[in-house]
């Protein structure tokens, strides 16, 4: 009774609880300062006493430093673990049941601000109550124990059961979270592998090629991130799932060994989240999907695809055009064959373009003609095709070049850079003699490459893009393309399908 009479005294009766920093008002009475505080009408004038209603001044409060320290030492000697059946906060029998908050309280719970709305209900009356209400079990004592007993056991198997689950789902998440980290570790070589065959293909194509390959590593790159992104997300929800399950495991193993009452408080809250715990988790195996397929040379040569027109008024007079003069033709001369000439004029539409054209400067001497582009800068590229078999030369030249007589003469030496072909094969036209180079299939269609910076010119099968041959033509500000066509030699421009 000292005991209850000493709590009563060192309690404030707005908070119910042993007194936090306690002052004295004008009528004598004690309280915390913080609940003064918080009782205050806004203002800050005078207040009434809680208790006696005896109006006091708020300066008018006094530290009241003796009740402070024996309040301190009183919480200090409770601090120690709670006697069972007693309040853990106030230290008195646990004589009510809150059914707000589903717990048992003590009559100084029940008068405090956190349960004054809360519904109450003898904790005798709660529990029978709530043994009917869920179990069916009567008032008689003995049953009651047995009822209880056999009800505390089937929780139990049923924690058992539900932490076996449990266990077995984390070893299940573990084991996908290895089959992650080993999926990863194949991932990368498989990538590091990747990246080596990219560089290496890489390096045996020509200069340009390195944009390509710096292309082809930024997508792959993408792509790393893009996975790495992924697999953190995918290891970042294995972990949150078996930090979960290790949770539900603990709190299932401690509510196992809880006591009676313990065990009553909302039971089936655990049960309920073990059974919706699930372990859904899709393994999806890491592939490169980036490709190593560098493209083929005549492709990448398109790019810089551009179209090429004939400046007709270059022609020799033995060519005839058509097609919009993408198609010309070495008609031999006039002389020779002017029936023929004649007929072919007329019925395929073609035009001479000596008796149409005004010319200023044209080849007399040889079959040739230039194009009207003129090139000071830059990569360009361009194709030619064969018609019937017969020899013809590609290429580019100097615009000074136009009173060549001799085709023998055609060179870099005289301002030509260019390589002629028929069935036989090709050949550089070089000022020494080259014997024709066999291509098999038999060479087709030509490609021109002009890089005017780096001062060369490439020539390649347009249709497997197979390198023919290079020249070095540095030092030249302007060129033009160049043809020239063998007797009854005949060559077409394709359309350009792609580049610039």
């Amino acid at each position: 009774m000292e005991a209850e009479d000493l709590q009563e005294e060192l309690t404030c009766s707005i908070c119910l609880d042993y007194f936090e920093d306690p002052v004295s008002i004008e009528c004598g009475h004690n309280f915390c300062r913080g609940c003064l505080h918080r009782s205050w009408a806004p203002g800050g004038g005078p207040f009434p006493c809680p208790e006696c209603r005896q109006p006091s001044a708020p300066a008018a409060l006094r530290p009241n430093w003796a009740l402070a320290r024996l309040s301190e030492k009183t919480r200090r000697r409770r601090q120690g673990p709670v006697p069972p059946g007693l309040c853990g906060r106030h230290w008195e029998p646990l004589r009510l049941f809150c059914e707000d908050d589903q717990r048992p309280v003590c009559l100084v719970c029940r008068e405090s601000q956190e349960h004054q709305a809360h519904a109450m209900a003898p904790i005798d009356e709660a529990f029978e109550s709530y043994r009917k209400d869920h179990f069916g079990i009567h008032v008689d004592e003995w049953r009651r124990l047995i009822r209880v007993l056999l009800h505390r056991f089937k929780q139990e198997e049923k924690l058992l059961k539900t932490q076996c689950s449990l266990m077995a789902k984390m070893k299940k998440a573990m084991h996908l979270q290895d089959m992650e980290v080993k999926n990863a570790t194949e991932w990368k070589e498989k990538m590091k592998n990747q990246r080596v065959r990219f560089s290496t293909e890489f390096a045996k194509l020509h200069r340009f090629l390195a944009e390509e390959e710096q292309r082809f590593l930024q997508r792959l790159s993408k792509e790393e991130e893009e996975t790495k992104k992924k697999r953190n997300e995918n290891t970042l929800r294995l972990n949150r799932m078996i930090s979960s399950l290790k949770k539900l495991i603990i709190e299932v193993g401690e509510k196992s060994q809880s006591s009676t009452l313990e065990l009553l408080q909302n039971p089936k809250d655990v049960l309920t989240r073990s059974e919706n715990q699930d372990v859904n988790y899709s393994l999806e195996v890491l592939k490169v999907k980036t490709v190593c397929q560098i493209p083929m040379m005549k492709e990448m040569l398109k790019r810089f695809q551009v179209t090429i027109n004939l400046a007709e008024d270059t022609a020799h007079p033995k060519l005839v055009f058509s097609q919009e003069g993408r198609y010309v033709k070495n008609g031999a001369s006039a002389s020779s064959w002017p029936l023929f000439s004649t007929a072919w004029s007329y019925l395929a539409g073609w035009r001479n373009p000596q008796k149409t054209s005004q010319f200023v400067e044209r080849f007399q001497h040889l079959p040739c003609v230039l194009g009207k582009n003129v090139f000071t800068s830059g990569k360009h590229y361009w194709e030619v095709e064969n018609r019937d078999s017969l020899e013809i030369a590609v290429g580019v030249c100097r615009e000074d070049i136009m009173g060549i007589v001799d085709s023998s003469k055609m060179s870099p030496h005289v301002g030509i850079w260019a390589i002629s072909w028929s069935s036989a094969g090709y050949r550089p036209l070089t000022s020494f003699p080259v014997s024709p180079t066999k291509q098999e299939p038999a060479l087709h269609r030509v490609g021109v490459f002009l890089d005017h910076g780096a001062g060369d010119i490439s020539f390649y099968s347009a249709v497997d893009g197979v390198h023919l041959h290079t020249f070095s033509c540095s030092f030249i500000s302007r060129l033009r393309p160049f043809f020239w066509l063998s007797p009854l030699a005949s060559l077409v421009i394709p359309p350009v399908t792609g580049g610039k």
